[in-house]
């Protein structure tokens, strides 16, 4: 299995001709927002921090399962007295093909395709109070599936025992957020497709320019404009995959009003350009 995973990427992740990527380790988190083409799975072993996902913000603390959609912008961020010692669990699952080798147990079947539905909402589970459910089978799966091993029925148990586990309903979200940053990115994400101006941005949110980017960076550790930008580009993809638009059509709508630059930045963000990611994804 070819695993791309260059820091300068937003899909960090390419499973190509594998079903699963399954990683136990001690790393510090990806310190931008990202997605992934597939469904990722995060159980948290060791190490606190929070989880920026669907404009929420969680608490990361151990014993805790995060379960992000393909195409879900999310961002993990360790806090900095933890991150020598932040262990994790990493999934990266094509649940295209795990649905299809479920097929003979529907319940779990449509358990997992509500997890994996593209636009839902990421999904968390705690497990702290009783970690030793998870553990032990990772433990069990990490010999057959790491490094992208693993034969498919070892992956078909690997994930029937695991939905198994999960609670019918997962943890409640955060009610409401008083972070600052949660009321940007609901702005951004209410007008990416126009001009940004920051100062309009600063007015509706009845903050000044400066205490809006310092309280946005303060808050997500990126400042508004990558994050817009990240936003600009997962929304340019769903249209790559889903749309014949042109680039310089979905440029426009997206809200970069430079056709040459929209590809530039798509280019170093991604690894490749537009059409590029369009012909791949269509295979």
């Amino acid at each position: 299995m070819k695993i791309h995973c260059e820091k300068s990427l937003l899909e960090a992740v390419a499973l190509n001709d594998s079903l699963i990527s399954f990683s136990r380790l001690y790393a510090n988190s990806i310190r931008y927002h990202h997605w992934h083409p597939c469904l990722e799975l995060l159980f948290v072993e060791e190490g606190y921090g929070v989880v920026m996902v669907d404009n929420q913000q969680y608490t990361m603390r151990p014993g805790r399962l995060f379960i992000f959609p393909p195409m879900s912008l999310h961002k993990v961020m360790v806090e900095e007295s933890e991150r020598e010692r932040y262990r994790r669990t990493v999934i990266h699952l094509d649940h295209h093909a795990a649905l299809r080798l479920i097929a003979a147990f529907p319940l779990r079947q449509a358990k997992l395709e509500r997890l994996s539905q593209r636009g839902a909402k990421a999904a968390v589970f705690d497990f702290s109070a009783s970690p030793a459910q998870l553990e032990p089978l990772f433990a069990l799966y990490d010999p057959l599936l790491s490094r992208g091993g693993g034969e498919h029925e070892h992956i078909a148990c690997f994930v029937l025992h695991l939905l198994s586990l999960l609670p019918e309903k997962p943890a409640s979200p955060p009610q409401g957020s008083n972070m600052l940053a949660t009321h940007v990115m609901y702005w951004i994400e209410e007008n990416y497709a126009r001009k940004f101006d920051l100062a309009e941005a600063a007015a509706e949110l009845q903050r000044s320019r400066s205490y809006l980017s310092r309280r946005f960076q303060q808050e997500t550790g990126e400042k508004i404009h990558d994050y817009l930008t990240s936003f600009r580009l997962r929304k340019a993809c769903e249209l790559l995959r889903h749309h014949s638009y042109s680039v310089a059509e979905i440029a426009a709508r997206v809200g970069f009003s430079d056709t040459t630059y929209f590809i530039s930045c798509f280019r170093k963000k991604l690894g490749e350009t537009p059409l590029q990611y369009r012909k791949n994804q269509a295979r």
